[in-house]
């Protein structure tokens, strides 16, 4: 018997969620709809720096965050060494800089390379010896052209797609699983009162003449420089904000300015830099990643629910372990029948 899954949201947790169910869909076991009001660049996931990182994921414990983490960089180092082009992946050296004694992050120990930034790093890429810092490898993805090569596979592998606005997710209930990965949306469609904006506004800027990546962050703002010279010629992504509590998603001029000139006093040549775009994002973010079932007693029908949402500023940093143990979860009720359950 076909079981039918709605994954619900096309960010990058509903997308590799979904392909995640049917690239293990050997015997056709399932059929995967995916309902969003938005694709591709209107979604958050189309805002984001896109750097593998944990960054605001609340009180989620560390050892699934670990878990999730190991598991996406494992994906995105394969897909990397495959065709990184195409999909829109890099490999890059970031500096943070900061003004106050920070202790090394919790997961130093999960990155390649992590260390102390030198005296002389601090003098060169910030020009400023009495700020802290470290330095790491990790990798940075242009979401569009990840998004779209998911877009693809999760088509050739028989997937479909509806464009639907959605108020709760009880209109989904003809469904036999329903993953519930709507982000931000999750606020009034589950509903989840606990969901909370973190605004983020970045702009695109070509200045192919910049090569290295940098963060800087005082008690005030933090800017961040990423260039995307790979797999978009010239191309350097600028921000940025955290809004907690914020939901307005145009384009703020207040903030595009600070963008600009915080960025610029880090590195002043791009003051020369042409303005291609501008875009904003809202981090769902909530006390921790919430990944776990839910039966619901819709119209005398019991309907079966993952949700699969609340990944802060790491939805991009997680993604892929959090599909893994979603479609674990699909496994569990398609083979078990009415099941309370949570990883």
């Amino acid at each position: 018997m076909t079981i039918s899954v709605c994954v619900v949201g096309a960010g990058i947790i509903g997308l590799s969620t979904a392909l995640q169910i049917l690239q293990n869909n050997s015997n056709s076991k399932y059929e995967v709809t995916i309902v969003a009001e938005k694709f591709g660049r209107g979604t958050t996931s189309s805002a984001a720096g896109a750097i593998l990182e944990p960054y605001s994921v609340g009180n989620t414990p560390i050892h699934m965050q670990k878990r999730w983490f190991s598991k996406t960089l494992d994906w995105i180092a394969q897909l990397g060494n495959d065709n990184p082009g195409l999909i829109g992946i890099h490999q890059l050296q970031i500096n943070y800089f900061f003004t106050d004694d920070k202790p090394d992050p919790y997961w130093k120990d999960w990155l390649p390379g992590f260390r102390k930034v030198t005296a002389i790093e601090k003098k060169i890429a910030c020009r400023n010896s009495s700020v802290n810092g470290w330095c790491l490898s990790t990798f940075c993805i242009d979401t569009s052209k990840y998004m779209a090569w998911l877009t693809k596979r999760i088509e050739d592998f028989g997937g479909r797609f509806q464009e639907r606005k959605l108020t709760s997710l009880n209109q989904l209930s003809s469904y036999d699983i329903i993953v519930n990965c709507s982000g931000i949306g999750a606020y009034s469609l589950v509903p989840d009162p606990s969901v909370t904006p973190a605004r983020g506004q970045v702009m695109r800027v070509k200045a192919p003449w910049l090569q290295h990546s940098c963060v800087y962050e005082d008690d005030k703002t933090i800017s961040y420089i990423f260039p995307r010279q790979l797999f978009q010629s010239g191309i350097v992504v600028l921000g940025g904000t955290y809004q907690v509590g914020n939901w307005n998603t145009n384009i703020d001029k207040n903030d595009s300015k600070k963008i600009f000139e915080n960025c610029c006093k880090l590195i002043p040549s791009l003051k020369n830099a042409e303005i291609i775009e501008e875009t904003v994002g809202l981090r769902p973010t909530r006390p921790s990643v919430r990944l776990e079932i839910e039966t619901r007693n819709v119209d005398q029908k019991e309907i079966k629910i993952i949700h699969n949402y609340g990944h802060g500023g790491a939805g991009i940093t997680l993604h892929w372990g959090s599909a893994i143990d979603a479609y674990k979860l699909v496994e569990q009720l398609s083979s078990q029948g009415k099941l309370s359950s949570k990883l």
